[in-house]
């Protein structure tokens, strides 16, 4: 099985439930909040472990970070590629409301300390075959696409969160990018208030990385997986009760990576990263609420 080295963002998540998302000059009370381990990067390292990969962290925590480190190990990541800072962690706030909907406020913290030399040292500890996961919460990530394609790794992205950092770097680099619809609308130079079918948004994605693996997720209508050659997967969402969709989209991502570095069939990997996105929604937090593979698994035998 192929190694993944997910180079990803580290927080420490506060969650807030509130009745609605607070508005412009609101002050608004909460009925409860909880303290997690968080981070895209984290949430995508525990989704691939737990679906089975070899997985290795690297990053930057700062003096706060244990949680982090523990969350992490606990689930067998190897962590000996996370530097120390003597700062404070990412750390975000996060409001969720009764219908599970989140929005989030991000700190960047120790996020964006990782350097030039650091990189190079870390990816000389994989090579071709080898999957790097990516996101865009930490700082020089178009030199980490640049690097990981020149030594052959498949350089998997969540294009998430959508800014001037990203528009930067040359994502037609990567073997997969994965995207919301408001995320294809940016990447595409479409109007995010214009509802687009999917079929139109998986083209223009398609002209504007001919190169790369497609992946659109699109919530309760389901998710596709648009190959290279032209070829299209649809899987579509399992109806559940959603309590917190925070880490829905890492849980995908990380499912999906474990499953594809493992060798699984496209459609089957494609399902699998969806029923694991389905199971984590229905509980509160992000990194908790990531499931296991046999969990996953006797899911899907319900769903068949």
């Amino acid at each position: 099985m192929a190694k993944i080295l997910n180079f990803g963002s580290l927080n420490v998540d506060f969650v807030y439930q509130v009745p609605h998302f607070v508005q412009p000059g609101e002050t608004l009370s909460s009925f409860g909040r909880s303290i997690f381990a968080g981070g895209k990067g984290l949430n995508q390292s525990l989704a691939a472990a737990r679906a089975g990969a070899q997985v290795f962290h690297a990053g930057a925590v700062g003096t706060d970070g244990q949680l982090l480190l523990d969350m992490l190990q606990g689930d067998g990541v190897d962590c000996s590629f996370i530097q120390h800072s003597e700062g404070p962690s990412g750390h975000t706030i996060i409001q969720v409301d009764p219908s599970g909907q989140n929005c989030i406020i991000l700190f960047q913290g120790s996020n964006f300390e990782q350097q030039r030399e650091w990189i190079d040292a870390v990816l000389q500890n994989f090579s071709a075959g080898d999957f790097l996961l990516l996101q865009n919460e930490i700082n020089l990530v178009g030199y980490l696409i640049n690097k990981g394609a020149e030594r052959g790794l498949k350089v998997c992205i969540n294009a998430s969160p959508i800014n001037e950092n990203l528009a930067g770097c040359n994502l037609e680099k990567c073997s997969l990018i994965a995207v919301n619809e408001l995320e294809a609308a940016a990447l595409t130079e479409q109007n995010p208030e214009e509802e687009q079918p999917a079929d139109r948004q998986l083209k223009l994605l398609r002209e504007r990385f001919p190169e790369s693996s497609i992946v659109l997720t699109l919530g309760t209508q389901g998710s596709y997986l648009q190959k290279p050659d032209g070829e299209v997967i649809f899987t579509p969402a399992f109806k559940v009760k959603a309590v917190d969709t925070t880490a829905a989209g890492d849980t995908f991502l990380g499912f999906l990576t474990a499953a594809l570095a493992e060798g699984v069939e496209d459609e089957q990997a494609l399902r699998r990263a969806a029923a694991a996105a389905a199971i984590a929604v229905t509980r509160p937090g992000a990194g908790p609420s990531i499931p296991k593979l046999a969990e996953v698994l006797d899911f899907l035998k319900t769903e068949a």
